[in-house]
C-alpha cells in the first residue's frame, strides 16, 4: 500500500470515528434538546443537583435546631451596635430574595459594594464575598458584625447577647457555654485590636472565640434553608419541552454564541473566579481593593474551614481561599441563578436591570460578534427562566410572617 493510500485510510478511519462519536453524542442528548447541537452534554452538566454542596468546617450546617437559632439571631438587632437598629436581615431582605434592594448597604454608614443574595450563598462551593475573602458561609457573618460601618459589634458584645437571650437554645446545640460572669474575664465589649479583647488571656479568647464561631455556624445552618430550588430551565433540561419559552431556547443558543459561558457556567452558572472588567468605581470612592485585598484578609482571617475553630470535614472539600485564582484586581463572578430577583447587579449595584448589564458586558465579551437586540431579548427569556423554587415555611420570610 502506498504512503498516499495509507493517509486516505487513515483520515477514513478518522472519520468513521468521528462520525460514531457524534453519533453517540446525539443519541445521548433527548429530543428537545437537539438543537443544542455538540453544546448539549455541556448543558446538561448545567442542571441543579438535588442537594446542597456539603458545608466546610461545619458539622451543625444540616441541623434543625441550629438553622432555627441561627434565624432568630439573623433577624435579631441586639446583636449590632446599640441604638443601630441594624440585623442581618437589614441588608438581605426576605422581601427581595434575601438580597439588598439599595445600590450599596447602608445601615450605619453607606459601604461601597452590594450585598450579596444568600438565596444562591449555599451553592457556592470555594469562597464568600465580592472578593472571596473567606472560604465558608458560616465565617461570612463573623466579619460582618465587626464592620464599624455594616454592624458595628464585637465577637464579645455578640457572644454576651446570645448568652442572656438564647443561652438554653444554644446549649442544646452545641454544648455549654463559658461562664461569662466575671467581666474582668469576658468584656461586655470588645474585639482584635481593642484593649479590652486583646488584654484577655488566650485561653479565654479561645473559649470566646469558639462560641462566636458557633453563632457564625447557626447562621449557616439557616442560610442553607434559604436556598432556592430547581427552576423551569432544570424542569427543561430534565425532559418537560414545554417548560420554557423557545424565545428562553434560543437565549441558550445565544448565551453561548456569544461566550457569556467563558466566566458563566456550571450548575450556579457562575466559574467562582475572579475577573476585573474594567468598570470604573463609584465617583468620590477610594480604590477598591477587590480580590488583591481578600488574598490578604484570608492570610490573617481566623475562622477559614481550616482553623481552630472550624468542626472536622471531608479533605476534598477544603479549598484555600488564598488560592483560589483570579485577576487581584478583579471581583467574583456572581452565579445566575434568581438572577431576575436579585438587581441591581455588579459589585457596587452600578446597573439597576438586566438589561443594562447585558449591555455593559457586551463591551468586553470575549466574542464580539455584535449583540443585536433580539439576541439580549432571548438571553434575558432564558435568564428568566433559572429563578428557582423559593424557600420553604417557616425560613422564606420573617419570623411569624
Amino acid at each position: 500500500m502506498s504512503l498516499n493510500a495509507k493517509k486516505a485510510w487513515l483520515l477514513l478511519i478518522a472519520l468513521a470515528a468521528l462520525e460514531a462519536t457524534t453519533s453517540r453524542a446525539a443519541d445521548l442528548c433527548p429530543q428537545h434538546l437537539q438543537f443544542l447541537k455538540s453544546k448539549c452534554a455541556q448543558w446538561q452538566s448545567y442542571v441543579l443537583p438535588q442537594s446542597l454542596p456539603a458545608a466546610r468546617g461545619n458539622a451543625f450546617a444540616d441541623n434543625e435546631a441550629a438553622a432555627a437559632l441561627g434565624m432568630k439571631v439573623f433577624y435579631d438587632n441586639r446583636f449590632s451596635q446599640a441604638g443601630s437598629g441594624v440585623a442581618c436581615v437589614s441588608c438581605h431582605d426576605p422581601e427581595h430574595a434575601f438580597a439588598e434592594r439599595k445600590a450599596t448597604s447602608h445601615t450605619i454608614k453607606e459601604v461601597a459594594r452590594n450585598a450579596p443574595d444568600l438565596i444562591d450563598a449555599a451553592w457556592y462551593t470555594r469562597s464568600h464575598f465580592w472578593d472571596g475573602k473567606v472560604d465558608s458561609l458560616w465565617s461570612a457573618p463573623l466579619f460582618t458584625f465587626e464592620q464599624a460601618d455594616e454592624m458595628g459589634s464585637s465577637r464579645l458584645h455578640v457572644v454576651h447577647t446570645l448568652a442572656s437571650i438564647y443561652k438554653i437554645r444554644y446549649e442544646k446545640i452545641f454544648g455549654p457555654m463559658p461562664d461569662l460572669s466575671d467581666s474582668q474575664r469576658f468584656p461586655l465589649s470588645g474585639k482584635p485590636g481593642t484593649p479590652e479583647f486583646d488584654a484577655m488571656s488566650e485561653q479565654d479568647k479561645n473559649l470566646l472565640n469558639q462560641v462566636y464561631a458557633n453563632v457564625g455556624k447557626a447562621l449557616e445552618a439557616y442560610i442553607r434553608k434559604l436556598a432556592a430550588g430547581r427552576s423551569q430551565f432544570d424542569d427543561f433540561m430534565n425532559g418537560s419541552p414545554k417548560a420554557i419559552s423557545i424565545d428562553a431556547q434560543h437565549g441558550m443558543v445565544a448565551f453561548t454564541r456569544h461566550g457569556c459561558d467563558s466566566c458563566h457556567f456550571g450548575p450556579t452558572f457562575s466559574d467562582e473566579g475572579f475577573h476585573n472588567l474594567g468598570y470604573p468605581g463609584k465617583p468620590g470612592q477610594p480604590k477598591d481593593l477587590a480580590r488583591a485585598g481578600g488574598i490578604s484578609f484570608a492570610s490573617k482571617w481566623q475562622f477559614s474551614s481550616t482553623g481552630k475553630f472550624a468542626d472536622p470535614t471531608k479533605g476534598d472539600l477544603t479549598v484555600k481561599v488564598a488560592r483560589v485564582t483570579g485577576a487581584p484586581e478583579g471581583f467574583r463572578t456572581p452565579s445566575l441563578r434568581n438572577v431576575d430577583l436579585t438587581s441591581p447587579y455588579g459589585h457596587d449595584g452600578a446597573f439597576e436591570t438586566l438589561d443594562q448589564a447585558i449591555d455593559a458586558h457586551a463591551k468586553i465579551l470575549p466574542k464580539h460578534a455584535a449583540l443585536d437586540a433580539q439576541d439580549k431579548h432571548d438571553i434575558i427569556e432564558f435568564l428568566h427562566s433559572l429563578s428557582g423554587r423559593p424557600p420553604q415555611p417557616p425560613w422564606n420570610y420573617w419570623p411569624g410572617g
